[in-house]
């Protein structure tokens, strides 16, 4: 058997002896098969060969903002700046008595109620309102007599009930109530109410 090499193809030339039994006289030429075997391409990479492993890039991991610790603080210069109520100008806010347990340097929203110094039951009271720490203003412009109750409803929001006398009645017996809701909306970056606020005059 003879092996050949060409251009890539294997020819393997096989000669068969035929013998012919029981025919008198000698034998006959065998015949001669050609078989075409095609080599298989060399593999890219040779086999053995580590294959880097494809990179992928870390996942930052969210850092919050927040203002400052302290909602006395955060506080300090909005309640330095507020506008007294009308009529009572000679007035001055009153830090020392003012509530801070709403405010969260952290959270989408928050408040602080600050009260006026020496106030009375039904003096006006100012809602401030935080985004992560950041002073954004007063709830309302005005500022509602009685002191409200503020609660939270979510992290991006807050309920609030306010006070007032009803006609005839005495501020000691002030039965009126309104309610509104404010929420932080991410998306105009800005603090929407809802519900109402009590009535002026």
């Amino acid at each position: 058997m003879r092996t050949l090499y060409s251009s890539g193809t294997i020819l393997v030339v096989v000669a068969i002896a035929v013998g012919l039994a029981g025919c008198s006289g000698g034998s006959t030429a065998a015949p001669t098969v050609t078989r075409t075997v095609t080599a298989s391409a060399a593999p890219s990479t040779p086999a053995g060969t580590p294959v880097a492993a494809p990179t992928v890039a870390p996942t930052p991991t969210p850092t919050p903002t927040c203002g400052p610790t302290s909602g006395a603080a955060a506080s300090a210069r909005a309640i330095a700046e507020l506008p007294l109520p009308v009529g009572l100008e000679d007035a001055r806010w009153d830090t020392s008595t003012s509530d801070f347990a709403g405010y969260d340097p952290c959270a989408p929203l928050s408040w602080a109620v600050v009260s006026l110094d020496h106030a009375t039951g039904s003096s006006p009271v100012a809602i401030l309102l935080f985004h992560e720490g950041r002073y954004l203003g007063t709830a309302t412009k005005l500022a509602y007599s009685f002191v409200p109750d503020v609660t939270r409803t979510g992290p991006s929001s807050i309920a609030v009930t306010y006070h007032y006398a009803e006609p005839d009645e005495s501020t000691a017996d002030a039965s009126g109530r309104t309610n509104a809701t404010f929420t932080w909306d991410e998306t105009t970056g800005r603090v929407d109410m809802t519900g109402d606020v009590p009535p002026v005059g």
